[in-house]
């Protein structure tokens, strides 16, 4: 089957591509000499090199996106196979951006990697209760958008190589960040649990322990009320042997959004972010011990009303809401006398919404790792990964943008995590042999409590008026969930060099995943138990295997083939009728293949990178919207949706045409669609040929930035664009769709000649003010037809000083 699918690519536009890249870089430069890999740096050569006394990458290894003082883009330098290589050596496709391009592009938070990185969507979840910390992330059309229990999500998120379990706080603020790597496609050798669509790799600034101290110092102000401020100080201790490092950065603004029922802002921001580490290093062995703590209070992003729209059994219900709640109300909420629920609350205005509940987005989330390395030989290294990793979090939104409790939710989730790595790798061979096994071990236990107001107020009022009332006027629930999960695995990798060009890789992991899951539903406003507190477990077994072939025949081309296979564990759903069983889905399975080419032209002037891949979904976990029989509620229900094929590209070209210049470009390709659905997938609306939503069909992003540098200082100015192509955002919803939208972004900076290490800028987002959205539904609870939008054009200037 992996032939006749590279036999399809190789006659597809994108296999013509590859081929025409492999007519060698030789013709636009002579490398015909050029070994395998890189020799050593000469002193002002831009190429990467690594100080390995200072346990760190110099500022040329470093670049995500390299500045162009010289002819050359010069290295990058990546871990995406849990060693250290050159992005142009590394055969997966990966995007990779450094301190220096996260600043350059405005990027201050995850989510905007999404806007500068093919085929990835990374924004808050949409699943609205979420707030908006917590994430959906999706890789190659593979992901999730869920962030509570027991759904995991679809691709990793690593912070120092620690897997972060939890969606919910993991849209990370990028201060005191060395680098972001995101690696595409499923890594199920290397970092297996749950990265079936890929992986997102954070990597923080790594403490010195020789040489002189380094530290930064920035305050930014602009839109909304942006006030923020950062610092950071890393210095050795004891020179040649013990470092620290320290930052604090401080992340808030008003927020772009208002409430017209009381003038309060929404889409807030209020973050307290401090990391620190201490490193410590003799011959033969290295301890990291890594901390972080984030302290959040905000407002959460919200959606707007756009549409009246009920039908059915709505109704009736909206019928007896505005005969009992709305007069019982309205007083209450300060409303007119006669002021019912219908259209009148509808808004053209995406930030302008008449919501008048209580909100917010608090969170408390801290972890601890340790990370110890010891030298067996001059050429094998045993590591060691112990984290563990806290949250505690409140999260209210008002789903229904209206001044009544019509659906309302408040979400308490206490969770922690542990986890244990260790990793033998190296070198054997003479050097033929590039080897790394390894065991992990990881718990996860966690409870969450949702209390939801639906159509909250007849029931009151009829209690008030001392008439009866129905089982369905007590629309209000109180869900309880608990998770206890555990994953253990074995892992290998190998890369053999069968000749001074081919090589071979070869490995798999054998995963063992165990989830215990309880819940339980009450109805508060009259004691109704609908669920007493059910218990379910399961267990899965799962075997993820990878293959590759890479051809390398000179420093400036890699041509592979890849065959690997990715897998997330299943879970269970929260029942509404005490007589239904606790409800499971299977676990997702992916097998890929990917034809790929790495290659540098004209003296490293100019690298492209492209790669095609076909990716076989199976079993595809997705999070439905559903109506409570009885009290005709929102409800959300997580199945196995079916099957997909999915089919794609994509390619990245960083060019420096000119002293000073630099351009690049990144573009992606997929197409989604089901092949295969489940009985259940088709009652809920899904369709055959239908779209996977949260899937744009095209991804295209591009840049250039030119420094000129005169008496006065070095200027900067860069312009971006990020462009997104059509797609639905919420599953079997055919109004959800969201149509292509373009971002431009723009940065212009001076670093005053005469005071080293300042640079003034000022920073614009979403320049030309794009309204768009990251989701929209019709909620057949309420008929209401809701979105919510994306953020508006910001503009901000900062003042950055670094020694």
């Amino acid at each position: 089957m992996m032939k006749r699918h590279l036999a399809t690519m190789a006659t597809s536009p994108t296999g013509l591509a590859l081929g025409l890249l492999l007519a060698l870089p030789a013709a636009a430069q002579d490398t015909s000499s050029a070994p395998a890999s890189p020799p050593p740096a000469a002193p002002g050569d831009p190429a990467t090199t690594i100080d390995r006394a200072a346990g760190q990458t110099t500022p040329q290894a470093a670049a995500g996106t390299a500045t162009n003082d010289g002819d050359q883009l010069g290295d990058i330098v990546v871990t995406a196979q849990r060693r250290e290589q050159r992005l142009q050596d590394t055969p997966v496709s990966v995007t990779a951006l450094s301190a220096q391009a996260l600043t350059a592009r405005g990027i201050d938070n995850l989510a905007d990697v999404s806007n500068f990185a093919p085929n990835l969507e990374l924004h808050p979840t949409n699943r609205p209760a979420g707030g908006g910390s917590a994430f959906a992330g999706y890789i190659r059309g593979v992901g999730t958008g869920d962030f509570q229990f027991p759904t995991d999500p679809g691709i990793g998120l690593y912070v120092d190589d620690v897997y972060i379990a939890r969606s919910l706080g993991g849209l990370l603020s990028l201060e005191d960040i060395a680098r972001v790597e995101v690696l595409k496609g499923p890594q199920g050798t290397l970092y297996g649990r749950n990265t079936i669509g890929g992986a997102i790799n954070v990597i923080t600034t790594d403490p010195i322990v020789s040489g002189a101290a380094t530290g930064m110092a920035k305050v930014r102000f602009g839109a909304y009320g942006r006030a923020d401020a950062a610092a950071l100080i890393n210095a050795p201790i004891i020179d040649g042997a013990l470092g620290a490092k320290f930052s604090a950065s401080y992340i808030s603004n008003d927020g772009f959004g208002r409430r017209l029922s009381d003038g309060q802002r929404y889409a807030s921001e209020n973050r307290l972010i401090l990391r620190g580490a201490i490193k410590w290093q003799t011959d033969g062995a290295t301890l990291k011990i890594n901390a972080d703590y984030t302290r959040q209070r905000q407002n959460p992003p919200s959606g707007y009303f756009i549409g009246f729209v009920p039908s059915g059994a709505t109704v009736a219900k909206i019928a007896r809401y505005n005969q009992y709640a709305a007069p019982f109300l309205n007083a209450q909420l300060g409303l007119p006398a006669g002021t019912i629920y219908d259209g009148r609350f509808v808004t053209s205005d995406p930030y302008r919404i008449y919501s008048a509940q209580p909100q917010q987005d608090d969170s408390d989330i801290y972890g601890v790792s340790a990370v110890a390395t010891f030298d067996i030989t001059d050429t094998i290294t045993l590591k060691s990964i112990t984290a563990y990793r806290n949250i505690d979090a409140t999260v209210e939104v008002d789903g229904d943008q209206t001044p009544y409790p019509l659906q309302q939710s408040r979400t308490l989730m206490k969770d922690y995590q542990i986890s244990q790595e260790v990793q033998l790798g190296g070198t054997v061979l003479d050097g033929r042999l590039n080897f790394l096994v390894g065991g992990y071990a990881f718990r996860e236990k966690g409870n969450s409590s949702v209390f939801t107001r639906s159509f909250e107020g007849i029931f009151e009022a009829l209690r008030a008026a001392g008439l009866p009332t129905t089982a369905a006027d007590a629309g209000n629930t109180f869900t309880t969930f608990g998770l206890e999960a555990t994953s253990y695995a074995l892992f290998t990798q190998e890369n053999l060099k069968l000749t001074d060009t081919l090589s071979l890789t070869a490995g798999g992991r054998i995963n063992r995943d165990r989830k215990s899951y309880s819940t339980s539903v009450l109805r508060p406003q009259n004691g109704v138990v609908v669920v007493p507190l059910s218990r379910a477990v399961a267990e899965w077994d799962s075997f993820t295997p990878k293959v590759g072939l890479e051809w390398k025949p000179t420093r400036a081309a890699l041509v592979y083939a890849s065959y690997s296979k990715g897998f997330k564990s299943g879970g269970f759903g929260a029942s509404t009728v005490a007589s239904t069983p606790t409800p499971r889905y299977d676990p997702e399975k992916l097998t890929s293949y990917e034809l790929g080419a790495k290659t540098s032209w004209f003296d490293d002037r100019l690298t492209l990178n492209v790669a095609g891949f076909y990716s076989e979904y199976r079993d595809i976990q997705l999070t439905v919207q559903g109506v409570d029989p009885l009290t005709n509620a929102n409800i959300r229900t997580t199945r196995n949706a079916g099957g997909s094929n999915i089919k794609g590209f994509e390619a990245e070209l960083n060019v420096a045409p000119a002293r000073g210049l630099t351009v690049n470009l990144g573009v992606g390709h997929v197409d989604a669609r089901f092949d295969t659905l489940t009985a259940a997938a088709i009652t809920s609306g899904f369709t055959l040929n239908s779209r996977v939503p949260q899937i744009p069909d095209w991804s295209i992003n591009g840049g250039a930035a030119y420094q000129l540098a005169t008496g006065v200082g070095r200027f900067t100015v860069r312009g971006d664009v990020s462009y997104k192509g059509s797609q639905f955002l919420t599953a079997a919803d055919p109004t959800s769709y969201q149509k292509q939208y373009a971002l431009l972004g723009a940065r212009l900076a001076w670093q005053p000649s005469w005071v080293e290490g300042l640079e003034i800028s000022v920073d614009a987002t979403n320049l030309t003010d794009t309204r768009y959205a990251y989701y929209k539904s019709t909620l057949a609870p309420t008929g209401q037809y809701v979105a919510i939008p994306g953020a508006p054009r910001e503009i901000y200037g900062s003042v950055r000083f670094s020694f």
